[in-house]
């Protein structure tokens, strides 16, 4: 008989079987031990002979009813319902639900009960199957488990992390979910599987999701130009501007380093006001050359799905995810956290001991990295990115919107890392196993989720304190999942750590070399004191009190100390370790006033220089009051009037000028560069004279 078309029907008819089982519930802090159970009760995997199609069968009791759910995955499909499940003696029946041609098993329990053979049965034609009885997901996990909570306390030991969370799901099942050690060292409160923790970046997963979601239902598209939602969005890069799709800014090739400061340190930017400082910020690549992380980009993605849809991203995301997968503890942003009893606070080893330290607030930069999880929820999140894009019954986005998201776009090219990138994705191999996965880290919290697509495995490990720990619990359980060899570097990566205030004292010590010696500052300290502005960055704000300056960068705040000549150094402040150490270059102009000060904080870019803001007083009425009036200038009468918040000087014979406050006390010709003027007062303070400071010589013109 020639079996070829019937194959290919049945092929399709899986590759099209919607699956509505919900999968079995989240076990909290427990791995479950495997019973005796009534047959033919358990784990089945093997194949349709003939059609040389691989099958897993799940079989249980609830009651006195005879439940399960096919995997099929060459055909993508996963936990496909069984109906009509029975036993009648050694004879085993059972049928798949929702497919045409009505595909039916029935077999022979074999006498040890270690094996089902018989008859598969659809749409008239019949095909021998077998299927072996095999390890349940929870009696692997209760096997490869064994010793590992004494595994963790010793990494946590030794790498000094106070507490830490773990879910895994392996093959449809939820087989572990676990927290370990002190959710807040003040109050010695422990780690459950419910306590929240900041899983920094791999919120993006959740930001690309959702926009797939959003795609699907054509309010959005991946290869658009994105300015069709995002009209306020201008680029230093033309091309970029022009072309720039979702697809380009969730695969970081924009062309944009991080610029991660600006965000960082000043919280409350919005994030429509984040998409349009992307117009003052560097490019350190061309469009779509090669892979840059950038934060910001996912903050513009969330206001472009907000845009298209009339929800904010927090609200798609709690609608259209968080709810139907019942992740009902999971938050945005730290106001939202900070309501739970049950959230880690993030710490830091200080002084040989751990202590809190403040949250960073991410509500603003959210769609990048601001959720806040536990392991049980992150369980559920895991089991419908293995159900590429299916869970719990409900199909939140089609298994084709899904490939999309780990489907590789850019390629990081980095030796010992990565080799792709998806949309919100890491893509590379692990020993020939495809690996899908993303790291956090935020301060005083470090995350990872791993997927293991083809071997149904997903990972997610997370730590109340920075630390490499993450990766090695990953790591620990993908090996012990996957049957590899199970390695042990915690001892290699404690070391490395203890060595780390050693070579920071180096390298502070090779700085220090470069410095030049009795260098002291160019000026007076007093003539850098002023207010700095860049369009992107914002405002650095530098003070002079008691003999010392000072350095505010948005929520970081230090002392300035003189490094040589006109550089300064951010000196120690507690809150401050991010710009510790970096140097400030202060610039004059040609009259050699203060006008500028560099700040390399994007490490990758040219320094960012903030110019030197207007004096506060040049631009009140009264100041401009005075000023306005009838000068004289080699014969000629030059006029000087009020106009609103600035003044227009007017020279017979040419345009008006606008003059717009400036520092050292000097008006800026708005359209000229490096013309000023500056409005010289008698003793008893009334004006009498303006002097024009031009590139072509200084003219004093008196009142008249």
């Amino acid at each position: 008989m020639n079996t070829m078309p019937l194959l290919t029907a049945f092929a399709l008819c899986l590759a099209s079987l919607p699956s509505t089982a919900a999968p079995p519930s989240a076990r909290q802090d427990s791995v479950e031990t495997a019973t005796a159970v009534r047959p033919p009760q358990g784990f089945w995997k093997g194949r349709v002979v003939q059609a040389k199609l691989d099958v897993e069968v799940l079989l249980r009791w609830e009651g006195e009813a005879l439940i399960g759910t096919i995997d099929i995955p060459a055909q993508g499909l996963l936990g496909g319902p069984l109906i009509d499940c029975s036993i009648d003696g050694a004879r085993v029946r059972f049928r798949m639900d929702g497919t045409p041609g009505d595909p039916t098993f029935e077999g022979e329990l074999a006498a040890d009960g270690a094996s089902i053979k018989g008859t598969f049965m659809q749409g008239g034609a019949k095909l021998d199957f077998e299927l072996q009885r095999g390890e349940s997901p929870l009696e692997q996990a209760a096997r490869v488990l064994a010793g590992f909570d004494d595994w963790v306390a010793a990494q946590m030991k030794r790498l000094k992390v106070p507490g830490v969370a773990v879910a895994v799901v392996s093959r449809g099942e939820v087989v572990l979910s676990r927290g370990y050690g002190i959710a807040d060292v003040a109050t010695g409160s422990a780690v459950t599987a419910d306590t929240l923790f900041a899983i920094g970046s791999t919120t993006k997963a959740f930001t690309t999701f959702a926009l797939a979601q959003a795609i699907e239902e054509g309010l959005l598209e991946w290869d658009a130009p994105v300015r069709r939602w995002l009209p306020k969005l201008d680029l230093d890069d033309d091309v970029a501007e022009r072309h720039l799709s979702l697809r380009d800014m969730c695969s970081h090739r924009s062309g944009l380093p991080r610029h991660d400061l600006l965000w960082y340190a000043n919280p409350a930017v919005t994030r429509e006001e984040m998409v349009e400082r992307l117009a003052h910020l560097e490019p350190t690549a061309g469009f779509r050359e090669r892979w840059q992380y950038n934060n910001l980009m996912f903050a513009a993605a969330g206001v472009a799905l907000a845009k298209a849809t009339g929800r904010t991203w927090e609200e798609w995301v709690r609608e259209r995810i968080l709810t139907p997968l019942g992740m009902t503890r999971t938050t945005f942003g730290l106001a939202e956290t900070l309501r739970s009893s049950d959230a880690a606070r993030p710490h830091d080893r200080k002084k040989m001991k751990d202590v809190v330290v403040d949250f960073r607030d991410l509500t603003e930069i959210g769609p990048a990295g601001s959720i806040h999880s536990s392991a049980n929820d992150m369980a559920r999140w895991i089991e419908v990115l293995l159900g590429r894009g299916e869970a719990r019954g409900v199909r939140l986005l089609s298994a084709g919107g899904f490939q999309a998201l780990v489907t590789p776009v850019s390629v990081l090219g980095t030796p010992g890392a990565p080799t792709a990138y998806g949309l919100g994705w890491m893509l590379d191999t692990r020993e020939g196993k495809t690996r899908v996965h993303h790291g956090g880290g935020i301060d005083g919290f470090t995350t990872q989720v791993e997927l293991y697509p083809d071997e149904r495995l997903g990972i997610f490990t997370v730590t109340n304190r920075a630390s490499p720990l993450t990766n090695l619990l990953a790591s620990q359980l993908a090996e012990r999942f996957l049957g590899l060899e199970v390695a042990d570097p915690g001892a290699l990566v404690a070391t490395q750590m203890d060595a780390a205030d050693e070579i920071s004292a180096g390298m502070k010590k090779a700085r220090e070399s470069e410095r030049i010696a009795d260098a002291p500052p160019a000026r007076p300290l007093e003539a850098y004191a002023a207010t700095y502005s860049h369009p992107g960055y914002g405002e650095l704000v530098v003070t002079h009190q008691d003999g010392r300056l000072r350095a505010r960068y948005g929520i970081f705040e230090a002392p300035l100390k003189p490094w040589h000549f006109e550089v300064f150094s951010f000196d120690e402040a507690d809150g401050n370790e991010l710009l510790e150490g970096l140097l400030l270059h202060f610039r004059d102009d040609v009259a050699g006033l203060v006008s500028a000060v560099e700040v390399p904080l994007e490490a990758s870019a040219k320094s960012i220089r903030f110019e030197r803001g207007p004096d506060a007083n040049l631009g009140s009425p009264e100041q401009l009051a005075a000023c306005a009036g009838a000068y004289s200038l080699l014969g000629q009468t030059l006029t000087v009037v009020q106009r609103e918040d600035r003044l227009v000087l007017t020279v017979p014979g040419q345009p008006p000028y606008t003059l717009v406050p400036g520092s050292h006390g000097r008006y800026r010709f708005e359209a000229l560069d490096g013309f000023f003027a500056r409005f010289e007062r008698a003793a008893d303070g009334a004006v009498e004279a303006v002097m024009l400071l031009q590139p072509n010589g200084n003219f004093r013109a008196p009142r008249r």
